[in-house]
Order: C-alpha cells, then structure tokens, then sequence
C-alpha cells in the first residue's frame, strides 16, 4: 500500500529592495531574474520618479499659467536663453510668438506680449533653432532663414539672417555665360541660355572676370535668361566688368529650398543644413562673422577663415536632420546614422581645407532634434521607438549610440515626437509620446542609472503636445514647460502649464507648500472658504490641500468652489494617481530560486521619507490605507508627514509571482526609500 506524501511546510523569505533605480522593466524581462538591474526594477511606475540615488518620489503637480492664444489650434513651445537669470518660453502659434518669463505671461499693458510672424500652425512644428546670445537663429525649409533679437522683456524683432556672399553650389562646368549689366548697385544678369527659375529670388550669384570673382543677390525674375539682382555690399563683392563670363557659381539657397535641419553653432561658426535639393549637405559660415558664408577672397584664394561647404557622402543620401556639438567635435544626425565632422587632425583646425566626415554607426536618427545630456548627445531613433546615447568609446575610438530603452522597450510605443531635459535637480529625460503620453527617464550614466517612468497628467482626455526646459525662477534648477490639450466642460482647451519644483519640506509637519494637483493654482491670504479664478477648470472635479490637510473633493462652477472650512493656503487643482507595482518576488532559497512556486506575502517593510497618505495591497483592487492618522496625533489639525519604516500586514494570495502594488491619489507626498515583502514560499 503506498504511503501518503506529508505537504510541503514552506519556508518563510524576507526581500529587500533597496532602490529603484533600473525604472519600469519591460513586461517581456520579468523572467530575468539572474539580469543585475531585475533587484533595481518594478514592473510599473506611474506618476513617479526615480532619484538618480534610488528612490522613488512622487512627481509633483503641474501649475496652469495661460490659456494658449487660440485653443482649438496646435502651439508650440520654444526655449530662448541668455543665462540661467534670463530665460524664456516662446509660445509659437498660427503667425505669432508670445512670451513666458518666470512662470508667468509677458504682458504689454494688459494685453499679451505678441510678434507676428508668417509661420503657420502648420509649419511650426518643423521650426529648427539655434541661439547665440540675444539672437535666436529660425530654419524652415519654406521660409529664408531669420533672427529673433532680444533687447528687453517687451522689445523682440523678427528680421531676415542675411547670408552675404554664398553659399554656392559647385563652378559652372558647362559653355554658358553670364553678362552682369554693371559692376555696382542694381544690376540685370543676361544668361546665354535659360539658368533661372521663379523661385530664384533670393538666390546668390557669383561671377569670375580677369580672375576677380564678385556677387549679387537676385530680387527679380525676367526670365530662365534675365534676372535682376543687387551686388552684395561687401569691399570685395562688386563685378570686375561688364563682361560676359562662363566662370558662375549659383547660391546654394533659394526659394522652398531653404535650409531645414536643425543649425548650430561649431569654431566659432554659424552652421546650417538641408535643402530639399542637397538634403546632405551642410554650410558653415565665415570664422567669427555668422551672416557671411563667402567661399574665398576676391582673387579665388581660399583662407582658413573663409565659409564651408560640403555634402555627407555614403552608400546613399542621408538627409542631415540635426547637427550639434559635443566638445570640439560636430555631429550630424541623418537617416542612416550620426556622422563626425572635424577637422581630422587632433590638433588641426576645422576649416575649408581641413573638413573630415566620419560615419559613427548605422543607428539612424529621426528628424527631431537631439537633445545634450551629460557628456552624451541623446537623440529619437529612425524608427521614433528608441532614445539613443551618442557617446565616446575609448574602447572602439569612436563614438556609440547604445539603446537606452532596451530593458524598456514598451514605454515608448507608439513612438517618440520630442525629447528635452532637465539636468537639475535630477537630470531627467522627459519625452512625448505620437499619442501625447508623456514618459519620462532618470538618466545618470556615470552612475550606471537608467529608469524609465510614465507621467499621466490627471484630467480628461489629456495630451501634451510640446516641451520647453529652460532654467527655473533664481536659476538653480531646471523648469519644464507644456503645452496641455485637454477636454474641459466638454470643450478642447489648450493651456501652458509648468511642472512645479520639487517638494522639500524643513519639518514633518511642513505640508502648507505641497504642490500634488496638476493645471493647478495655489491660494495664500486670509481666512476664506471660497476659492476663485478656476474659470479654466471649470466643471472638473478638484483634488484640494487646504492648510496642509487634505479635502473632500469640489466641483468649480461658475470658476470657483466654496470649501466645508476656511483656509490660508490652498492648492485646487486636478487630482492624479501614482502607482508602482513591484516584479514578481525572487527570493534565494537552498533549492534554488523561488520562481514558478507558489507564494504568499504576509508582510510587507515600507521605509518612506517626508511621506503621507497612500495604499497598498497585491492588486489595485485589493488595497489597504497606509499612512494615516495615529492616535497620538491631535484631531484638530492634520497628520504629520512619516518619515522611517512602517511594517504592514499584508493580506496576499497564494500565487505563483507575488506582487506588491502601492497607489497613492492624495495631494499629498510620498517618497519611498525602500521595499521589503516577507512571502511564505512552498518547497516545491
């Protein structure tokens, strides 16, 4: 007779999670339990983020500034820097330009600060820029290249960038000349067969007589043979005669072929990139003058200051998206990979005979703009599902564009339409999503820290649709600026909002400043129990901290809410939740690991710091309160904020992965340090 096999006992395992700084794994990892960043990682994180340090704080809220000049139309946001005391956000809409300084709007009298420009709600988005001090560079591939000079809060002009002389394409090789009428002023340009088009105006042209080269700009068109133009006002730029001449260069630059990539500034140089008709190429500015491009002196000699012109060649024509600067060194982001441009001697200047193109890898770019971070370049892959770092490798004396969303590959589907980055205080990626989601990544790399989170802003249907980071009001940290779609009333609003700084408290109970609603606004004077100038909320439910102390949730009507008690501080804004949900318990046991056996978890250790509120349990639909009142504390006024361990019961199931998940819906703060659940583990 067979004997009946005792059940097995179990053992009972204690865990510890001591940060979280590998962010929210990808769902196809949580069978890498032997991967070193799987003890570092959850499984969800939302409305969190990551300390480069390890823990985890929950993201503060979003203030509302202004409602964008015209709500139903898509706007941009545009940083413009001086320096950390003097910045600003440029809200580009359908032919216009208003401006944000230290989270406010810039107002003449009463009215909005505006500039009228001729870039459409269409064509904002495909705006590139590059600033040097006052002077915000503009590209657009339909529009000549302009500047945006600064001179005070209230006082910015929009004026062409005059190029000079150039850039040209390559000499004339062919029996066709070109007559100028006179050497000076405005001239008539007679071709012996038809060069021109309608779409010249604008265009440089450049003439060799007696090996005297000279310029001008046309400003007419006659015909494919006749064209009116203006010699270039430069010591050297007049023609040698009026002589008909086979030696002719034509500007590189012209109507709907302007440059369309993103510029940037390299040895002292103004760099521009893209045209529909070389969309390989790039054009450097004179050394020390960014509004001549001039190719060589009068007599065709070539100096080292003189401009540059060069096509990226390969295997096929990758189109030049972005360039930026990474030291001493340029980079040029295309459709096939980044490419070095240097001088090609360590200790050669760049100039027109010292230009060397190197290709880096075959991590093609997308056509957004890359974004500094660190002592990496960070830029959207072609496929707009990747973040990629461009970055040294002493090892392969090159540079490498690693993955950074490998261990993360759900985070940016549908794909990626704009990155920025906030380097204080926490240096965090904040990224778009095609479907208007905004993720977000805590990027440390000297620290090996690479943490992805989601950002859900509370309210309905909600997209963001543009970023700007510029440094915040004192200059010590960062500000991340957004421009929020959002339904309100049954109504598309859009508003310009900022994420608040993060909250430090002095004392536990510290709570009058903690800022957790998003396109929110804050009340501080006397005792009142209505709360008014919530005209952009209206008829939303609002999440409130009044004095510190939570309360019941209001509806705004007729832009306002009447409180059940009086306050002196109050934030009203909309309410979000924040979630994180561990990955399944791995625990080390004799027999080997503990995955695929069935657990419970009877406990679990939560060390928070500066926190309040939130709860806790092994799904979102099985929670318990966390963190609330005591009896020692006093019923009159509001708990104090917790700081140290607090050991939970825990109510889980037997199952075979065992998860912890902790919601918090409060404006309130939560930080949590670290993470330990004690399971029950059967043998087998």
């Amino acid at each position: 007779m067979a004997t009946k096999k005792p059940a097995d006992s179990g053992i009972r395992a204690d865990t510890f999670q001591t940060n979280f700084t590998s962010g929210e794994f990808s769902p196809l990892l949580e069978g890498r339990v032997g991967l070193a960043k799987y003890k570092d990682a959850v499984s969800k994180l939302e409305n969190f983020y990551c300390f480069p340090h390890g823990p985890v704080d929950k993201r503060p809220g979003t203030r509302f500034i202004k409602a964008v000049k015209t709500e139903s139309a898509k706007t941009r946001l545009v940083p413009f820097v001086f320096s950390t005391i003097q910045a600003y956000v440029l809200e580009f809409g359908n032919n216009y330009i208003r401006f944000y300084k230290e989270e406010g709007q810039i107002l003449s009298g009463v009215s909005a600060y505006e500039l009228a420009t001729t870039y459409t709600t269409a064509q904002i988005f495909d705006l590139r820029f590059t600033q040097s001090a006052d002077v915000l560079y503009i590209c657009h591939g339909s529009h000549a290249p302009k500047k945006l000079s600064r001179t005070g809060h209230t006082s910015w002009t929009l004026t062409a960038y005059d190029y000079g002389d150039g850039p040209y394409l390559d000499e004339n090789a062919t029996a066709t000349t070109i007559t100028p009428s006179a050497v000076t002023g405005s001239v008539t340009l007679t071709a012996s067969s038809g060069i021109f088009a309608s779409t010249d105006l604008g265009r440089n042209v450049r003439i060799q007589q007696a090996l005297k080269w000279g310029a001008a700009k046309i400003t007419a068109y006659s015909s494919a043979t006749v064209v009116t133009a203006t010699v270039i006002d430069d010591d050297d730029s007049a023609f040698e005669s009026t002589a008909a001449s086979t030696n002719w260069r034509l500007g590189s630059w012209y109507v709907a072929n302007w440059p369309a990539g993103q510029p940037t500034f390299f040895n002292n140089r103004l760099v521009f990139c893209n045209t529909t008709a070389e969309p390989n190429a790039f054009w450097c500015s004179r050394s020390n003058d960014f509004e001549s491009h001039k190719p060589t002196a009068r007599d065709g000699a070539v100096a080292d200051t003189h401009g540059v012109n060069r096509l990226i060649t390969d295997s096929q024509v990758n189109a030049i998206y972005w360039l930026t600067v990474d030291n001493s060194d340029m980079f040029a982001g295309t459709s096939d990979g980044p490419f070095k441009i240097w001088s090609g001697i360590a200790t050669a200047a760049f100039s027109p005979t010292n230009v060397k193109v190197d290709k880096q890898t075959r991590d093609g770019a997308s056509n957004q703009a890359p974004t500094p971070a660190g002592d990496a370049i960070l830029y959207v892959s072609r496929s707009t599902l990747k973040v990629r770092e461009l970055s040294f490798s002493f090892e392969k004396d090159k540079h490498l564009s690693a993955n950074l969303s490998l261990l993360a590959e759900h985070i940016p589907k549908p794909g990626i339409s704009h990155v920025e980055y906030t380097s204080e205080p926490d240096s965090i990626v904040w990224a778009i999503l095609t479907d208007g989601s905004l993720i977000s990544m805590t990027y440390k790399r000297d620290e090996n820290v690479i943490a992805w989170h989601r950002q859900i802003l509370g309210g309905t249907d909600v997209e963001v649709e543009s970023l700007a980071v510029i440094p915040g009001v004192g200059g010590t940290f960062d500000t991340l600026y957004m421009i929020v779609k959002r339904t309100i009333n049954s109504a598309t609003h859009r508003y310009v909002e900022f994420l608040e700084n993060r909250f430090e408290p002095t004392t536990l109970t510290d709570k009058n400043d903690a800022f957790f609603v998003d396109s929110g606004l804050s009340y501080s004077g006397g005792a009142t129990s209505t709360i008014t100038g919530l005209s952009h909320l209206e008829g939303q439910v609002v999440s409130i901290l009044a004095d510190g102390a939570t309360h019941a949730n209001k509806t705004v009507s007729s832009g306002q809410i009447t409180l059940d008690r009086t306050t002196e501080r109050c934030h009203v804004g909309l309410g979000y939740t924040s979630k994180l949900v561990t990955l399944p318990l791995d625990a080390p046991m004799a027999t080997g690991t503990s995955q695929g056996k069935t657990k419970r978890i009877s406990e679990v250790l939560l060390r928070v710091y500066k926190s309040l509120g939130g709860q806790i349990g092994p799904s979102e639909d099985n929670l318990e309160r966390i963190l609330t009142r005591s009896g020692s504390n006093p019923m009159d006024s509001s708990p104090p904020l917790e700081t140290g361990d607090r050991i939970l019961n825990f109510n889980g199931p037997h199952e075979r992965q065992a998860k912890v998940t902790l919601i918090h819906d409060e404006p309130l703060p939560f930080t949590l340090v670290a993470i330990g659940p004690r399971a029950e583990i059967q043998k087998r």
